[in-house]
C-alpha cells in the first residue's frame, strides 16, 4: 500500500461524551434517564469513526489526558485506526448531552479538560512529522485545549504540508481565523463560524456561496460551509452545489458536521465528481442524526440516504 494513502485525524481537545436520553428535562427536579451511553468523542475522533470500516487507512493522535486515556485506545484499536495519541498530564474532559425525546432539544454540559504544557506541543509536531510522511490527508479539527497558542493549527497545518500532506480544518473562531491564512487544502465551517471569520452574517444558501467563493479566491482549494437544515454548499475550482436532504430519523445533531467532513474526504479518496461527493457527504451527515455516537450504518443504508440528497449548482 502506498505511503501517500490514507487519513490521519488530529483532535487536540477530545472528549469522553456521556449521552443521555429521557423525555423531557426538567430542571430543578429529578429526571430518569431512559437510556445512557459513553463514546470517546471530539472532532477528530469523530471522523475517524465514521471512516472505519469504509476501506481508507486511518490513523489518529492529539492530545489525551492520561488519567481516562484508556477508552480512546480501545475504540480506535475496535476501530483498526493507528492510535498515535500524545497523553498529558490530567483529565479528557466529559462532556453530558441530554437528549429530549425525539432529539430536537439537546443540552450540552462541557467539563473543562486538561492543559498541554509546551513539551507535550514538541510531542504532538514530532507526531505530525512522521505520519504525514505516510498518509496523504491531515485533517485537523475541533477546539483547542488549555495552554496551547490560537495559532497552533496555523503552525501544525505548515509542518504537514512540509511532509507532502493534504491538509482540512474543521475549527471555530480564533483558531479558524489564524489558520484560514494558510490557505488550508479543505475548510468545514459552518455559517456561524465563517460569518464570524469574516465578519459578517451568513445564514442562507446565498450568503454561504459568495462566503465560499471568497475562500476559494484565497486560495483554499474546497470549501464546504454546513447551514444545519438548509443543507450545506460545497464549492471546489469554479464549481458551487448546494446539496440538502430530510432528516428521517433525529435521535441527535451531535456529529453531524463531522460525518459531512468524513462523507466528503472519502469521496475526495474515491476520486468522485464535486456534486457526488456532496452527495456522499450530506448522506453520512444524514446518517448521523439518526444515530447517537461516532458510528454510521453499512454502505447499503448510505447509499439508499444518497439517492434522496438533493445536490443542485449554484451559479458562478
Amino acid at each position: 500500500m502506498s505511503r501517500r494513502e490514507g487519513v490521519l485525524t488530529v483532535t487536540l481537545n477530545p472528549a469522553l461524551d456521556l449521552t443521555a436520553t429521557l423525555a423531557e428535562l426538567l430542571p430543578g427536579a429529578v429526571n430518569r434517564v431512559a437510556a445512557a451511553q459513553r463514546d470517546p468523542g471530539g472532532k477528530g475522533v469523530n471522523v475517524a469513526g465514521f471512516l472505519a470500516g469504509r476501506g481508507v487507512r486511518l490513523a489518529a493522535t492529539g492530545f489525551l489526558g492520561a488519567e481516562n486515556a484508556e477508552p480512546f485506545h480501545r475504540v480506535l484499536a475496535a476501530n483498526s485506526v493507528e492510535d498515535a495519541f500524545v497523553t498529558v498530564e490530567g483529565t479528557t474532559r466529559t462532556n453530558i448531552k441530554i437528549v429530549e425525546g425525539s432529539g430536537s432539544r439537546i443540552t450540552d454540559l462541557n467539563f473543562p479538560g486538561f492543559r498541554v504544557a509546551r513539551e507535550r506541543e514538541a510531542a504532538l509536531e514530532r507526531a505530525i512529522d512522521a505520519l504525514a510522511r505516510r498518509y496523504a490527508w491531515v485533517l485537523f479539527c475541533g477546539s483547542l485545549p488549555e495552554g496551547v497558542a490560537p495559532d497552533i493549527y496555523a503552525r501544525l497545518i505548515a509542518r504537514a504540508r512540509t511532509q507532502g500532506a493534504r491538509v482540512g480544518l474543521d475549527t471555530s473562531g480564533p483558531a479558524l481565523a489564524a489558520a484560514l491564512a494558510t490557505a488550508p487544502d479543505v475548510i468545514k465551517p459552518n455559517g456561524e463560524e465563517l460569518g464570524e471569520a469574516l465578519g459578517r452574517p451568513i445564514a442562507t444558501v446565498a450568503e454561504a456561496a459568495a462566503a465560499a467563493r471568497e475562500m476559494r479566491r484565497r486560495g483554499i482549494s474546497e470549501v464546504m460551509v454546513s447551514l444545519g437544515a438548509e443543507g450545506a454548499v460545497f464549492a471546489s475550482g469554479p464549481e458551487v452545489v448546494h446539496a440538502a436532504g430530510r432528516v428521517e430519523t433525529l435521535r441527535s445533531t451531535v456529529g453531524a458536521g463531522d460525518a459531512l467532513l468524513a462523507g466528503f474526504v472519502l469521496g475526495t479518496v474515491r476520486v468522485l465528481p464535486l456534486a457526488e461527493r456532496a452527495r456522499l457527504a450530506t448522506a453520512f451527515s444524514l446518517a448521523a442524526l439518526a444515530t447517537l455516537g461516532p458510528r454510521l450504518p453499512p454502505e447499503p443504508e448510505i447509499e439508499r440516504l444518497a439517492a434522496k440528497v438533493s445536490v443542485s449548482p449554484l451559479p458562478p
